[in-house]
C-alpha cells in the first residue's frame, strides 16, 4: 500500500506526534489514514477539540499499521 520511503516518512511523522498533531500535518495524517481504511474514513474532521477522538483513532491506526509493516 505504501512504498518503503512512504512508510519511513509516515513513521518519522508519527514519532513526532505526542499530544497534538501539528496543524500543517493534519491533511497528511488524514490522507494516510484514509488510504489504510480503503478510502472509507470519510471527510477530514476539523482541528477542534470535539474531533480529538477521530484524530486519536487515526494516529493509533497508523501507528499500528507502521508497526505491522
Amino acid at each position: 500500500m505504501f512504498t518503503v520511503e512512504e512508510l519511513k516518512e509516515l513513521k518519522e511523522t508519527l514519532d513526532g506526534i505526542t499530544t497534538h498533531i501539528p496543524e500543517h500535518k493534519l491533511g497528511y495524517i488524514w490522507d494516510r489514514y484514509n488510504k489504510t481504511q480503503g478510502g472509507k474514513a470519510g471527510p477530514q474532521p476539523c482541528a477542534c477539540n470535539s474531533s480529538a477522538k477521530y484524530w486519536r483513532q487515526a494516529v493509533n491506526e497508523l501507528k499500528n499499521y507502521v508497526s505491522n509493516n
